[in-house]
């Protein structure tokens, strides 16, 4: 009997492969406020009177605490509920590190910032009581500045929407402003915001405050240049700007230093130059109260505030900085609105010791008239 094969046939069904589903689009980042600044330790001390030379005053009213102008913004900021990040020089001796501590127990992100085996800068700030005036010794130098170097390589300009500068290390400021500027440039999207603290007029001082978008004027510029008011102030930064970016234009290589005589010259009558956009320049002053000119030339000003009484004046400075930050980011506050809570906050500050008043401070403007 033939055997019989039995061949078997294995079917395959065809299985038609769908496309791989698209992965998921990553989370957007979120963007905080970087301070870029100093941080100090602040040893201050409570007098009746002004110390004596030579003479042995005792007091039994002083403390140490976090200081430095970025330092102070950010527990401002802190305090006002805003997440934010600090850049600057921390010294990585043990004997300081309630400095460290002082950072993390705010919630301040400090991840970034260089080590350097120095002790930090400090401030001896002697106060007389009833007064509002203080005196204040100062140990800084140059190594415990922030370099372009340093900035360059612990920024992700991902994670920002508004950074601040400290005026600092001008020449490495400058270049820091610049490569902000830069990558605004390049990533229209981006849009971060600067602002820069201006302390006096110097040339090099009045290039970084042309290239912010927002300059805060402290009340230093108003006395050492014996300005009469927020107005004469503001309108005298805003001339010297032009007058030190027209200087440094003058200084600048030409490009063409050949130029072609049988070009065609320009219509000077259609000929348009490119329009540069002004910074905003704000002084802050809680007791006149802070007056604002617009890149156009537009002047206002808010109202000033008196507190019922002065204990603290150190941090008034970083206190309306803060504040002003805080509105304009987080609540979204018009300018003119932004800085009426600036030096409402700022007037609520002096009146305690410290910045953990500010936790009480309402969170709106709204919330203020009705506090």
């Amino acid at each position: 009997m033939k055997k019989q094969i039995v061949k078997e046939f294995i079917t395959v069904k065809k299985v038609r492969r769908l496309p791989p589903k698209e992965p998921a689009a990553p989370p957007p980042i979120p963007r905080r406020i970087l301070v870029v600044g100093r941080c100090a330790l602040d040893m201050i001390t409570v007098c009746d009177e002004h110390p004596i030379p030579g003479k042995l005053q005792r007091t039994e009213e002083g403390f140490w605490r976090l200081g430095g102008h970025a330092a102070n913004t950010c527990c401002v900021l802190r305090r006002l509920g805003t997440d934010c990040e600090f850049l600057g020089q921390l010294s990585s001796i043990s004997a300081f590190e309630s400095l460290s501590s002082s950072f993390n127990a705010l919630g301040v992100d400090i991840s970034s910032c260089p080590r350097m085996p120095l002790e930090p800068p400090h401030q001896s700030i002697v106060i007389v009581r009833g007064q509002g005036t203080r005196t204040t010794v100062e140990y800084s130098n140059r190594k415990h500045e922030l370099t372009y170097q340093q900035f360059m390589g612990a920024v992700d300009y991902r994670k920002y929407s508004w950074i601040h500068f400290e005026a600092r290390n001008l020449r490495d400021t400058l270049r820091m402003m610049q490569a902000v500027r830069d990558y605004n440039s390049r990533n229209e999207e981006a849009n971060i915001l600067v602002s820069f603290g201006l302390v006096n007029l110097r040339a090099i001082s009045l290039l970084l405050a042309d290239m912010a978008d927002y300059v805060l004027v402290q009340k230093q510029v108003l006395t050492t240049y014996a300005y009469m008011n927020g107005r004469e102030t503001v309108w005298a930064v805003r001339d010297r700007m032009e007058v030190a970016h027209k200087r440094w234009l003058a200084n600048q290589p030409k490009k063409t230093p050949n130029p072609n005589k049988d070009a065609t010259p320009l219509d000077e009558n259609n000929c348009t130059l490119p329009v540069q956009k002004r910074p905003i320049i704000i002084y802050e002053n809680y007791e006149e109260g802070a007056s604002c000119l617009l890149s156009d030339n537009t002047y206002f000003k808010v109202g000033g505030h008196q507190p019922q009484k002065i204990v603290d004046t150190i941090g008034e400075h970083d206190t309306f900085v803060g504040a002003f930050i805080y509105a304009m980011q987080q609540v979204k506050l018009s300018l003119r609105d932004a800085m009426e809570y600036a030096t409402r906050a700022t007037c609520h500050k002096i009146s305690e010791i410290g910045f953990d008043c500010l936790r009480c401070m309402p969170k709106d403007l709204i919330s203020c008239y009705y506090a």
